[in-house]
């Protein structure tokens, strides 16, 4: 298994664009603490989220993304992980939605863009302002953060949290690596 400098590391490799590089160890921050509240492996789940976009810049769009992956991480990466990132694209992949990595990097995808947001509108632009009470607010304001896909946060609930819970723990997860993300 890719280490989490390993995995940034073949990320760099494919991907030039900063803010794309940042959603991934956003996304992967998210995973990771989802897998110590779940008992699932964080090292793994973190690596996931990180390599989800590994294809991102190299796409035509959605009907290729996460199957340039495939070939990009064929043979470094094992099943389950590749798995996992061709199903956060399901509509394109037809990748089932079967297991609560899965589900659980959909959710962590999404709920990114809602959490940035809600830290770039305080007044120093910091994660450690933005609290669980008031993100929950933000997410059932439609008109914030609008390309946040609510539906796909609220799959947290298939792998047994409650949006409160998951909002709580991803946030909890990015303020953890607040400073690479220059949040």
């Amino acid at each position: 298994m890719l280490t989490r400098d390993e995995s940034l590391a073949l990320v760099r490799k494919h991907v030039a664009k900063e803010n794309n590089i940042k959603h991934m160890i956003t996304v992967g921050a998210v995973m990771r603490e989802l897998a110590v509240g779940l008992g699932e492996d964080p090292a793994k789940w973190e690596m996931v989220g990180i390599l989800h976009d590994i294809d991102f810049e190299k796409c035509t769009g959605l009907t290729d993304h996460t199957k340039i992956a495939k070939d990009l991480l064929k043979g470094v990466v094992e099943d389950e992980v590749m798995d996992a990132i061709m199903a956060h694209n399901w509509e394109n992949t037809g990748v089932a939605l079967d297991t609560k990595m899965k589900k659980a990097l959909v959710a962590s995808d999404a709920v990114s863009g809602l959490i940035v947001a809600a830290a770039l509108v305080m007044p120093s632009k910091r994660l450690a302002e933005v609290k669980p009470d008031s993100l929950m607010k933000k997410f059932k304001s439609k008109e914030f953060a609008r390309g946040a896909s609510r539906e796909r946060m609220a799959i947290c609930s298939e792998f047994g949290l409650s949006l409160e819970e998951f909002l709580k723990a991803a946030l909890e997860g990015m303020k953890k690596v607040a400073d690479e993300l220059g949040l």
